[in-house]
Order: C-alpha cells, then sequence, then structure tokens
C-alpha cells in the first residue's frame, strides 16, 4: 500500500475535505482526488460517500484511519531507525579482539568511540588466537577483529595499527635492574604461561628457541587473569603486554625489557566490501588518517605468506 496515498487519505480527514487537504499538502486537488480514487481501486471499496460537494467516511474509510495512522508511524519509526545507524546514533558493532589485545589498546579505543557514539552499543568477543578471530570476521560473526598480523584466514583487509611491546614481569624482591633481559638470563627461572597455543606462549616459546633456550615452565594456566597475581605470589615470571605489564609493576612486581625489543605487529581486520556506518567510525578513530591504502589484504599480496604467523617473535639473541 502506498505511503503517500495514505497521508492524502489521513489529510482528507482531518482537513474534512479535499481542497483543504490540497492546501495544507501543497498539491493540486485533481491529483488528491486521483491519489484517493486510486486508493479505493485498490482496496476495492469507496473510503468516502460524495455528499454533493462534500465528503463522508464510509464505514471502510473509518476502519482505515487507525491502520494507516499506524503504518506511517511504523515508516517514520523505520525512517529514524535507519537515519540513527546510519548516523552512528544507534546500533550495535560486534568486534573480535585477542585476549592480550582486549585491555589495552582496545579498551581505550571503545572507550573513545563510546564517548563520540554513546548510543552504539559495543560487543567484544575474546579469542586466544589470531586465527580464530579472523574466522568470526570472516564468518560475520564480528564486523571486526583486533589481533596480531599477519591474520588467517587469507582474504581479510588488515588495517595496520602500529606494534605492542611485551615485557618480562618477575617476582616482588629481587634488585631492581634497568637492564634488558635475553631467554639465557632466564634459563632457569621458573615462569608462568598461558596454555600451548595461545598467542603470548607461542611468542616466548619463539623468542626461547631462537635463542637456544628450553623454557622452565612452572605453571600453566588458561586463566589469564591470574598470572600477575601468581608472579606477585612468588610462582614465576611471566612475558606480558607492556601496559599489563606496568600495571604489575604498579603493584610490586619487577619489569624487565627484552633484548633486542620484544614486539607484534597489530592492526584491525575486516571483510572485504563495505564496513557499516558504526565499523567505519570505529577504524576511523583507532587509525586516524588511515584509509584504504594503508590496509592490506592477507593474502600474500603485501608480502604476507597468509600463515597464521601472528605471534611471530622479534629474534633475541641469548
Amino acid at each position: 500500500m502506498d505511503e503517500r496515498r495514505l497521508r492524502y487519505f489521513l489529510a482528507i480527514v482531518e482537513e474534512g475535505s479535499v481542497t483543504a487537504a490540497a492546501s495544507r499538502l501543497h498539491v493540486a486537488q485533481p491529483s488528491l482526488s486521483q491519489s484517493l480514487r486510486s486508493l479505493e481501486r485498490e482496496l476495492g471499496t469507496e473510503l468516502f460517500h460524495r455528499v454533493g460537494r462534500g465528503l463522508q467516511l464510509t464505514s471502510a474509510g473509518h476502519a482505515l484511519i487507525g491502520p494507516a495512522r499506524q503504518a506511517l508511524l511504523a515508516i517514520d519509526a523505520a525512517r529514524s531507525a535507519v537515519h540513527e545507524i546510519a548516523e552512528v546514533l544507534a546500533g550495535e558493532l560486534a568486534i573480535a579482539a585477542l585476549a592480550t589485545l582486549a585491555a589495552d589498546p582496545l579498551a581505550k579505543m571503545v572507550g573513545r568511540f563510546r564517548r563520540a557514539h554513546p548510543g552504539v552499543t559495543v560487543e567484544i568477543q575474546e579469542s586466544e588466537r589470531t586465527a580464530d578471530a579472523g574466522r568470526l570476521v570472516a564468518e560475520g560473526a564480528c564486523e571486526l577483529a583486533l589481533v596480531h598480523l599477519p591474520v588467517a584466514p587469507t582474504g581479510l583487509i588488515a588495517t595496520p595499527l602500529g606494534s605492542q611491546e611485551l615485557l618480562f614481569v618477575l617476582p616482588p624482591g629481587g634488585e631492581p635492574d634497568a637492564r634488558p633481559l635475553t631467554p639465557a638470563a632466564l634459563r632457569s627461572v621458573p615462569l608462568v604461561v598461558t596454555a600451548p597455543g595461545t598467542s603470548t606462549r607461542e611468542l616466548l616459546e619463539q623468542a626461547f628457541a631462537a635463542a637456544g633456550v628450553v623454557p622452565r615452565l612452572a605453571v600453566v594456566t588458561t586463566a589469564r587473569e591470574a598470572i600477575v597475581p601468581l608472579v606477585l605470589a612468588g610462582a614465576g615470571a611471566a612475558l606480558l603486554p607492556a601496559a599489563l605489564a606496568r600495571e604489575a609493576e604498579r603493584r610490586g612486581a619487577l619489569v624487565r625489557a627484552t633484548r633486542p625489543p620484544l614486539t607484534r605487529p597489530i592492526g584491525l581486520v575486516t571483510r572485504p566490501g563495505p564496513l557499516s556506518p558504526a565499523a567505519r567510525a570505529f577504524t576511523a578513530l583507532a587509525a586516524p588518517g588511515t584509509g584504504t591504502g594503508g590496509s592490506h589484504r592477507s593474502d600474500g599480496s603485501d608480502g604476507a605468506d597468509g600463515s597464521d604467523g601472528s605471534d611471530r617473535a622479534t629474534s633475541m639473541p641469548a
């Protein structure tokens, strides 16, 4: 049923005549009369009795008033909802993130985004592996993912956001030492690590393997929130992102850098094709000034092999 005809019908009802309705709507009277006749033909019944030069509602006309008003309200609500989404005034945005990136830098990114767009609800889904976060994007469960680069599966679009530094965190009580640590210096130090296959565990193993050192594992945990308390309790040392390491330092842990610095590139990934307004706004806030030229496909065209090499460590000599 045509929206314009319904609006014309209600205007006639409210004004009491075609002439008055035409004047209010700023349309020609013949056009309004023709629209009314078209609506009656569509419904298969008269909506008004023509009484002399006036109009009187029929039973069908009376019955149409309520549904017509409800239909137009629904149309207006739909337009408003779409406008709010398009203008990033409302809606939802699902983001996948590695556990090591959810606290920092994602929390700060989401904070900036929510301050700019308070009507948008953000859902964060945590992943242990870059490939898992990439699959959430590839399958459409999330529109964005914050991961270590490169990312699998191939074909996703990556927007680099810089790099994440990792530091060694040691139990309290030792002598403060500003000198960076190497795997050789940690040869006999018990370590608190996450489960095999997780991003930080793989990064640590790669760094030790590059130096020909076998790490001494003391505690293996799937509970990331327990790592800092375990270090503070003296269970062992741990490798943590710099932001978490500095937080542990404020609680009494000793923090040492690595030699050379141990870093890994991070970025936002999406599926090819247009992004939702909310995702575009989030990407613009996360990577100011980064356009499509700053993005690349994880299909080898940027030099990546498409494998899940997201945790490739900077070589650390013994």
